[in-house]
């Protein structure tokens, strides 16, 4: 089993606040007035999670993580939030019109690490026992 601390530096209620991600930059605004609370290019890493359904960000130390790249050169890319009360997910995918190919993690279970990678790519990192995968944490499901 992967060995992971996530240290929570910020908080913020998904009732009220909504989280956007570009190719570089994630960013929480206030929903009922749109006013950015948090923005944050990925650089060497942000890392977040979910407790209950407050979106939580902070740093990651772990002992191995499992890394799926996303590009943004691609057909329709897209990393979104999902938000289900006590089950959110994130999702990051090179092709969002297509689920075959979406690469989603449960972050109320584990958290998650986005890297700017690349050229205009995106690595997603997930605390895993092995770089090549799968997780027996259940954090992270494919299509």
């Amino acid at each position: 089993m992967s060995n992971y601390t996530f240290t929570k530096s910020s908080s913020y209620a998904l009732n009220t606040h909504s989280v956007s991600f570009t190719n570089s930059t994630i960013t929480v605004k206030l929903s009922s007035t749109g006013t950015t609370v948090f923005t944050k290019t990925y650089g060497t890493g942000v890392a977040f999670m979910c407790q209950k359904d407050n979106f939580c960000i902070g740093t990651l130390s772990d002992n191995g993580v499992f890394t799926k790249v996303i590009d943004f050169d691609g057909v329709d890319p897209v990393l979104k939030l999902i938000k289900k009360t006590d089950s959110n997910r994130f999702v990051g995918s090179d092709n969002e019109t297509d689920p075959g190919v979406q690469n989603t993690y449960n972050i109320n279970k584990c958290p998650v690490r986005l890297v700017d990678g690349s050229g205009n790519t995106v690595k997603i990192e997930c605390p895993c026992e092995s770089s090549s995968g799968p997780c027996g944490n259940n954090c992270y499901t494919y299509g």
